[in-house]
């Protein structure tokens, strides 16, 4: 647990100045936001991005604007694909995604910062753990003949291997397993007919005869259930994956109807029991210490997500948008239908074949050793507590920890929702990780 009197006078700091920071190497173009605590003579700088998000989100994402006020600079930053289609997945790429945080890395370093610490919020944290591994070595990262987007690599103009600097440790907030793992985790079981979204009843998790009761919004599957359940999101992915590899195996033979790439439509991708059930991955594994002092078996308080997002039936939310090659990149990964476990807290449980996504997060900090912190919120409603302990079990990490934060949702807002000035919650968790990276990075 990190220890808040490490921050010691730098908390309540008033004196933050803000810059806008456009950055344009070879192979990125980005733009961020660097906050500095007072004197601007920190030897530290955290910095973040997350996938997707628009510039707005980016660029004011908790806690870069609050941290420079307890003595710990900050760089927010749009990657290549914010403002793109906000919303839907359409074209985002993993790979490409590197070469964005190290043109962040290299600006901070530019300017004189000794230690850069990687900060990831839910798919931001797969997404430097993913930079860290590639960083530490290099194009030996990749396994084209495995990995399903068969990235190769990253190269210069001359053709040779391009390195991208390091950072000195990572911070990740309500991480998930991998954008891939966690599309895996969501999908409609019950679609055994994509173009007409065909359902097989036995398997509708929003059905009454299955265990859910509509006017509560909540669920109580059996262990049958769920197992058949299960079984059937795995063959769904798989199959998913075997049918954009073979449209774009036809296309590259013979040209048509496209000469590269075509989109594919998804429906059905908020259905994960847990949703619902709130039975499930109620509870960790193991006791770990909290921001309420003690150390213990942690139990959830999250509440069921609310029935118009989760029936994906019925609302925009349940269905994506994606070419063959993003999907490929981004959101597909391989699963063994009899082994699939997505409430399970180890990776080696899970039955998810993370060799087949370069976005496994467990993958990638089973090869780093950087200062890993980990944080969990007890009220998340999108990234469970097994995640969490999934991640810490992984980490390489001789420097790791993880901490669960009481009452907290996937923002790390308290219950209501609070101002962000006043939330006791986040206000709890800003300072515990200054606290961490004062303690190893700035002091």
């Amino acid at each position: 647990m990190p220890n808040p009197e490490r921050i010691g006078s730098q908390v309540g700091n008033p004196a933050v100045s803000t810059t806008y920071v456009p950055i344009r190497t070879p192979y990125a173009a980005i733009d961020g936001v660097l906050r500095q605590s007072g004197g601007g003579s920190s030897r530290c700088v955290v910095i973040q991005t997350h996938p997707r998000r628009d510039s707005v989100q980016n660029l004011t994402a908790w806690p870069m604007e609050a941290l420079p006020a307890l003595g710990v600079d900050t760089f927010s930053f749009n990657n290549r694909f914010a403002n793109s289609a906000a919303g839907i997945d359409v074209s985002t790429s993993w790979e490409p995604l590197a070469l964005d945080v190290a043109a962040a890395v290299g600006e901070m370093r530019s300017r004189g910062y000794e230690r850069v610490v990687l900060y990831g919020t839910s798919a931001g944290g797969p997404l430097m753990a993913f930079y860290q591994a590639v960083a530490t070595h290099g194009n030996a990262t990749f396994d084209p003949s495995r990995a399903l987007s068969g990235y190769g690599g990253y190269v210069d103009p001359s053709g040779s291997e391009l390195r991208l600097p390091p950072a000195d440790g990572i911070v990740m907030q309500n991480a998930t397993s991998g954008p891939a793992s966690s599309f895996l985790m969501r999908l409609d079981a019950s679609i055994v007919q994509e173009d007409e979204a065909i359902r097989d009843p036995a398997l509708d998790m929003f059905a009454a005869a299955n265990g859910f009761d509509a006017e509560s919004g909540t669920g109580e599957y059996t262990t049958e259930f769920l197992g058949a359940y299960y079984e059937a999101q795995s063959r769904r992915m798989n199959r998913l994956v075997a049918t954009a590899r073979a449209r774009l195996a036809r296309m590259r033979t013979s040209g048509e109807p496209y000469l590269d790439d075509a989109f594919m439509v998804i429906p059905g991708v908020r259905a994960l029991p847990a949703f619902v059930d709130l039975r499930l991955n109620h509870t960790t594994r193991e006791a770990w210490p909290s921001t309420a002092g003690s150390r213990r078996i942690v139990e959830s308080h999250r509440p069921a997500v609310p029935n118009a997002v989760t029936d994906n039936r019925r609302r925009m939310p349940g269905t994506t948008v994606h070419t063959l090659t993003s999907f490929l990149s981004y959101r597909a990964i391989l699963s063994d239908p009899l082994r699939y476990n997505p409430s399970a807290a180890r990776a080696a449980e899970s039955g998810v074949l993370d060799w087949s996504s370069n976005t496994s997060t467990t993958r990638h900090v089973s090869t780093v050793d950087v200062p890993l912190l980990v944080t969990i919120g007890t009220r998340d409603i999108e990234v469970h507590l097994p995640v969490g302990e999934m991640i810490h079990a992984a980490s390489k990490s001789h420097d790791k920890c993880l901490v669960v934060v009481d009452d907290a949702d996937h923002g790390m807002r308290g219950p209501g929702d609070g101002d962000p000035g006043t939330d006791a919650v986040r206000k709890v968790h800003r300072e515990a990780v200054a606290a961490w990276v004062i303690d190893r990075f700035a002091a």
